[in-house]
């Protein structure tokens, strides 16, 4: 039986959840080609990935088309098409400010970054025919997508344009045997996660509300993510992966006065 392959975009340290998700796939028999950003990144990348079926590593930095064009070279130089594809990359250079005082720019630009470019990568790999049939993609979403969480700011718009491009594609490529999904995990602390203003009071208050008195962890996170990504029966959904906060928060909500 021949290795599955997973392209995994969006690995920045140990803590990251895409890092999470590689290990599960690693360790389901997956080789993974994986990304890092930049130069400074490479270490952090390196150790997140020790350890795993890891056959090739290079930069990619959304909107740099020479670097996705060596990744694409590599994969039809080695005879390789993938059977996973995982978009876990976002960017806001302004969630720190109120929505009402972001530039254009930055939310355009997070919007290219956190959202079409799920889109955008997806098209060039079937493009150079590298995805197989029955081929998953996941992308990573947030309960700000649907309710206005504070701090999260312009990334909760963002995220609501991610969702809906998740299921506008899985519908587009569901007759070549493609599918596309996106979990949508309670807070975890990463490192995009220690750029939001509150985050560790968010944590506790997470804590205190869900069902389970807990957050999800990476592999509450990577185990739902593999059996998405394997499950053949399921596209065009956003799995919520929260130890049941959010229903308790929706029920808060609707509370009447």
């Amino acid at each position: 039986m021949r290795h599955k392959n997973a392209l995994v975009i969006g690995i920045a340290n140990e803590d990251s959840i895409s890092a999470g998700i590689a290990a599960e796939l690693s360790a389901n028999g997956y080789n993974i080609i994986a990304t890092y950003l930049n130069e400074k990144a490479l270490n952090h990348v390196k150790e997140a990935t020790k350890g795993l079926r890891v056959t090739g590593l290079f930069p990619y930095r959304v909107g740099n088309d020479e670097q996705l064009q060596d990744i694409i070279d590599y994969l039809h130089e080695e005879d390789m098409r993938l059977d996973v594809f995982v978009h876990g990359i976002a960017f806001a250079s302004e969630i720190t400010k109120d929505l009402h005082d972001v530039s254009w720019k930055s939310f355009k630009d997070s919007t290219r970054v956190s959202a079409f470019s799920m889109v955008e990568i997806t098209g060039k790999l079937i493009k150079a025919d590298l995805l197989n049939p029955g081929a998953s993609v996941l992308t990573m979403s947030y309960i700000g997508s649907l309710l206005a969480v504070e701090g999260y700011n312009m990334m909760g718009p963002v995220k609501s344009i991610l969702e809906a491009l998740v299921r506008g594609l899985a519908c587009e490529l569901g007759s070549k045997g493609i599918r596309v999904n996106a979990i949508s995990p309670g807070p975890v602390m990463t490192r995009a996660a220690s750029g939001i203003k509150g985050f560790s009071t968010l944590l506790e208050f997470i804590r205190q509300v869900s069902p389970l008195k807990r957050t999800a962890n990476l592999k509450d996170i990577s185990t739902l993510s593999y059996e998405i990504l394997s499950n053949r029966s399921v596209t065009g959904s956003v799995f919520l992966v929260d130890c049941g906060s959010s229903a308790t928060l929706r029920v808060s909500q609707n509370k009447p006065e």
